[in-house]
């Protein structure tokens, strides 16, 4: 099993083909290329990884010797490795200095390009006794499945001088990019085993599932079935299709679902929870709702669910035994908008110095990111720093100074600012609020 360190055994392998195989016997580093490395300063070639890229043909590949046949796919992290190799001459400032890196350099292409993509066969030649048939390569690397093989990689100069563009200190320095194919390192997770097939189960039913086609707030006779935006405690209206199920449940956003009366017109009638959820009606159970999951201003998904009787057939090879199963089937998912609602605003008038103090349901929450109130076209945040004089904000009060709107004084008969809250991008719908802003 391949570990983390096959990266770093990838590279020992390169270092050490070319210290065995080079004819000009140099030095092989392995450092960075802005670096002066430590006992070297004559001729050496230097080996730098540069990128780690994920192999993407093997990326799903479980490959041989991972598990049973059976067993969930968790492949390996497949990986190529792409090197920068330069060359270094005994001195830079003699006149052919730079003949000497190119040897030098041509002496490691040749070694690469000879046995690059077959180290796994090789043996070191260069070995002082008793050190004999030590391999090339590294011994992380001689068992894996995927051979690695080492090739030159066509980069560009442009791709080359970016690199040394990004060593200010050091100038550019011929280079070749080197590529390794593949490396691998293996999920340590216990392979998980499907369980044999010991009965078969088959299913079958005509039932359709559950088809919301429009939900709105339930309006009184005569009224328009129009308005999408809903608060918490009012009763909307869910039309549905293949609704006809025993038992029907809507469930409101990530709450769980709430079993409701079957509506054999496909109309059905349910309140927004606040605080409290009615789960089942027979018998009745309820259940509070806690603060952190309450409903708060925004998007609202609703979705139906319908409980149906599937009809099936168990059994080994034999011609199986009929059984019923009750299974819950969702419907497609419809959307409202929460909107906080206001009760009550006090004062009704006043000059700047007034605190305004607006109540009602869901008007801020802890975990709003914007929470105002609007005072005509002007927005006066809720959250204000201590200290304040003002209460805390809650979710059925909150206070802000009309000072902070900076709106201009009312003459006596003009009708008042239209006051609103608005939660996270969301604001409550105009019931008729004003606020006379005095001289």
């Amino acid at each position: 099993m391949a570990s983390y360190q096959v990266i770093a055994a990838a590279t020992r392998s390169i270092r050490t083909l070319l210290r065995d195989r080079m004819a000009t016997g140099v030095g092989v580093t392995v450092a960075p290329p802005d670096q002066t490395v430590t006992g070297f300063d004559g001729a050496r070639v230097n080996l730098y990884l540069i990128q780690v890229l994920e192999n993407a043909s093997l990326k799903n590949d479980h490959g041989p010797h991972r598990g049973p046949p059976g067993s969930y796919g968790r492949p390996p992290l497949s990986l190529n490795l792409r090197y920068m190799l330069t060359s270094h001459s005994d001195s830079e400032v003699m006149p052919e200095s730079d003949l000497t890196a190119q040897e030098i350099l041509g002496d490691a292409l040749h070694v690469l390009h000879m046995f690059g993509a077959r180290m796994h066969e090789l043996i070191q030649e260069n070995l002082v006794p008793p050190a004999l048939n030590e391999p090339i390569l590294d011994p992380l690397l001689t068992q894996e499945p995927e051979r690695f093989k080492l090739t030159l990689y066509p980069a560009s100069l442009e791709d080359v001088t970016k690199i040394w563009s990004a060593l200010s200190e050091e100038n550019f320095r011929r280079s070749v990019i080197l590529e390794g194919t593949v490396v691998q390192i293996d999920v340590t997770e216990p392979v998980r085993v499907a369980p044999p097939v010991t009965e078969r189960r088959i299913f079958a039913t005509l039932a359709r599932r559950p088809t919301i086609e429009r939900v709105f707030v339930t309006p009184p006779p005569g009224q328009p079935e129009a308005e999408m935006r809903v608060a918490v405690g009012e009763e909307i209206t869910i039309v549905a299709r293949d609704a006809a199920a025993a038992r029907i449940f809507v469930q409101f956003g990530d709450l769980p679902p709430l079993r409701v009366v079957p509506a054999p017109d496909g109309r059905i009638r349910v309140r927004v929870p606040d605080a409290v959820l009615d789960v089942d009606f027979d018998p009745p159970l309820s259940q509070p709702i806690l603060p952190a999951q309450q409903l708060q201003p925004g998007t609202l998904q609703i979705r139906l669910i319908a409980e149906l009787t599937v009809e099936g057939v168990a059994g080994a090879q034999g011609r199986g035994t009929r059984i019923e199963e009750t299974r819950r089937v969702p419907s497609n998912i419809a959307v409202m908008q929460l909107v906080p609602q206001i009760t009550a605003v006090t004062p009704g008038n006043g000059d700047a110095g007034t605190v305004l103090t607006v109540t009602g349901t869901r008007l801020w929450h802890p975990g709003a990111h914007e929470a105002q109130v609007v005072l005509g076209d002007a927005g006066i945040e809720i959250n204000r720093p201590p200290p304040s004089p003002l209460l805390p904000p809650a979710p059925g009060s909150v206070q802000v100074p009309v000072a902070d709107a900076g709106l201009p004084a009312q003459a006596g008969g003009d009708p008042g600012y239209r006051v609103a809250v608005l939660v996270d991008g969301v604001r409550s719908r105009d019931d008729g609020f004003t606020f006379h802003l005095d001289p």
